[in-house]
């Protein structure tokens, strides 16, 4: 009989036999479940797509026939060799949860849920199989955690810091009451870099780019994210509410539980917090792949995108941030009245003047409720004074001194394009042109990520960010030459009006050939600094003061200052957009470019367009032009 059921039910005889054996690890350090099982059953749960995502395993670069771990943290494994070997750290999983002590939240159990409830399911093995351990802490934190769903926020582009330039991506895990304000209680799960206090925005961005920082994950109130972006760095935020299941959201909490205190590798576009937060929707959904698209950079854009494309989104919340709520207050005030508006901030008596006391009371309540905000906003990043606290005391009490209208609907503010309406991150793009007097091919690869010319929706109006920009020319005659690598350019226009005055800036690195006096290859640095005006609809206006510091076989001297003006504006209309530039370099030995251009981008659908390119270019020997025409595909 036993043979029978041996040969017709293996599964179930060895369901039998786990049953009947004791817990207990061998004198050769076998588990009783690994002891079970033979080395092809154990192999090919080792290599199931579901364990490698639980061990955040991927191939090697190097040697494709094995495994590495992103976890960069020996108390994330078992075994001595776990970091390379799923096989090696699914045994000695097996034989962590086998062991009878410690009878504590120390045990492999508590320690390691969603492996547990991984390896449990696919052995088909009950509970009572394994220890009994209750795990004290596992079960007082998903009671303080709450969570019955899960919201993907993403934090737009923020230029004045290294680490938020191409916008910032966290979770949310939301409480079952979710709403508006029970969003503020609950909790914000972020993956950042750990950083010395004493390293700089500089220092950052290297060790960012070259993986010198590790990475952690955690947790924290959601209303101190909104602080820091919406309040302190003026970011709005996009809430994308995800369609995970009860089970599916389990299923999250439990590996992120493993996750705690547990070092990765950070790399600042590459394994950064958008990559991280796709390996953990991976594993909320087995099945989905999400990272395939992201072999070598993750932005948050794009991962947004991603999640959207796969249908991990339900809807959509967009959140504006403290200077957008005040810049759509003060654009619903009358333009004559808008000079109040500065005129109360600055000194309270303006509401006795009789300027003031002529606009009816509603308009009065509208303009000091601005300035309220105006000084708030103002005085945000400023230590906070009895000076300050007294004037916001002040606006404050005479906007009480208005009735309240109960009927009033609150304030909605006008949304721009959410990011996974824009065009993806990378770039390549054929060109055909005309460069004095000789025709040209140009092939462009990207790296990431947006210009001023690209279809502006989903992107930080007046943002520019090219990361990695890589140009190849091929002529008439046959000539194969580099053209340009752009290593880094970013360019932030910020319109000024009466009430804000941001400097607008850019910087520039890399090689590229320039046409001083003869076509040669130059090695530079460019930084400016200047003003951005919006004076009409849809547009922008620019200029900048440039300084320059470049290598050109040329030059006097090995390496050559300059300086120079760059004037610009911009339009944007459903045909595109378009720009007439001009920008000037002298430098100290004599040599000079002037460059007038007029360039258009003809959108066809979110990532494909046409761009048409003219220039007009003098130097101190003679003047020369071109003309481009490029297909853009973006990806």
């Amino acid at each position: 009989m036993l043979q029978k059921i041996m040969r017709s039910r293996p599964t179930a005889f060895l369901i039998f036999l786990a049953w009947i054996h004791p817990l207990t690890v061998n004198a050769q350090g076998t588990g009783h479940h690994e002891g079970i099982l033979n080395e092809t059953e154990l192999r090919k749960l080792a290599f199931h797509k579901e364990w490698l995502n639980l061990l955040h395993y991927r191939k090697d670069n190097f040697l494709r026939n094995r495994y590495i771990s992103y976890v960069d943290d020996h108390d994330f494994f078992y075994a001595q060799n776990g970091k390379h070997d799923p096989l090696a750290e699914l045994k000695a999983t097996l034989r962590a949860f086998d062991q009878t002590t410690p009878q504590s939240d120390r045990h492999a159990l508590c320690r390691f849920p969603a492996r547990f409830h991984w390896l449990k399911k696919n052995l088909r093995l009950p509970e009572r199989e394994f220890p009994h351990i209750v795990c004290i802490k596992y079960r007082q934190w998903l009671k303080e955690i709450d969570a019955h769903s899960v919201s993907l926020i993403f934090a737009s582009a923020y230029l004045n810091s290294p680490s938020s330039m191409f916008g910032h991506t966290l979770l949310r895990l939301d409480r079952k009451e979710n709403t508006t304000k029970s969003d503020w209680l609950s909790y914000a799960l972020n993956f950042g870099a750990v950083i010395q206090e004493r390293d700089n925005s500089l220092l950052y961005a290297f060790k960012g780019l070259a993986g010198g920082y590790s990475g952690l994950f955690q947790l924290m109130p959601f209303f101190k994210k909104i602080q820091e972006y919406s309040f302190m760095e003026n970011r709005d935020l996009w809430e994308y509410k995800l369609s995970l299941t009860s089970e599916e959201t389990e299923r999250l909490l439990r590996h992120l539980w493993e996750l705690q205190d547990i070092n990765f590798d950070y790399y600042y576009i590459g394994e950064n917090c958008s990559f991280r937060l796709l390996e953990l929707l991976e594993v909320a959904r087995p099945g989905s792949r999400l990272t395939d698209k992201f072999p070598l950079t993750a932005i948050p854009s794009d991962i947004v995108q991603a999640a959207v494309e796969q249908g991990f989104v339900a809807s959509v919340h967009y959140r504006p941030s403290q200077f957008v709520e005040l810049q759509q207050q003060i654009e619903r005030i009358p333009e004559p009245y808008q000079p109040l508006i500065l005129s109360l901030a600055e000194d309270i008596s303006t509401a006795k003047s009789a300027e003031f006391q002529a606009i009816d009371a509603s308009a009065q309540k509208q303009i000091t409720a601005a300035a309220y905000q105006l000084v708030r906003y103002k005085t945000l990043d400023q230590e906070r004074s009895a000076e300050n606290a007294k004037q916001r005391f002040k606006l404050l009490h005479l906007l009480n001194t208005y009735p309240i209208d109960k009927q009033a609907t609150p304030l909605k503010y006008s949304a721009p394009a959410s990011p996974d309406q824009g065009h993806r991150s990378r770039l390549a793009a054929l060109s055909a042109g005309y460069f004095d007097s000789k025709f040209f091919t140009e092939l462009t690869y990207r790296q990431n990520y947006h210009d001023l010319l690209d279809r502006p929706d989903g992107y930080f109006s007046g943002a520019e960010i090219n990361f990695f920009n890589l140009n190849f020319r091929i002529y008439e005659d046959n000539r194969f030459r580099l053209q340009q690598l752009e290593l880094l350019n970013i360019t932030s226009l910020s319109p000024r009006n009466r009430f804000f005055k941001p400097v607008s800036w850019r910087v520039a690195t890399g090689v590229k050939y320039q046409n001083y006096e003869f076509d040669k290859l130059s090695a530079y640095i460019n930084a400016g600094a200047g003003v951005t005006y919006a004076l009409f609809n849809d547009s922008l206006s620019y200029g900048f003061i440039n300084a320059h510091l470049e290598h050109n076989d040329n030059f006097r001297d090995i390496i050559e200052p300059g300086v120079g003006v760059a004037l610009g504006q911009l339009f944007y209309s459903a045909l595109g957009t378009s720009r007439l530039a001009f920008e000037s370099k002298n430098f100290l030995g004599g040599s000079f470019i002037y460059q007038l251009s007029l360039d258009h981008n003809f959108p066809l659908d979110a990532n494909q367009a046409v761009r048409v390119s003219l220039q007009q270019n003098w130097n101190m020997r003679e003047d020369f032009n071109q003309a481009q025409l490029s297909y853009r595909y973006y990806f």
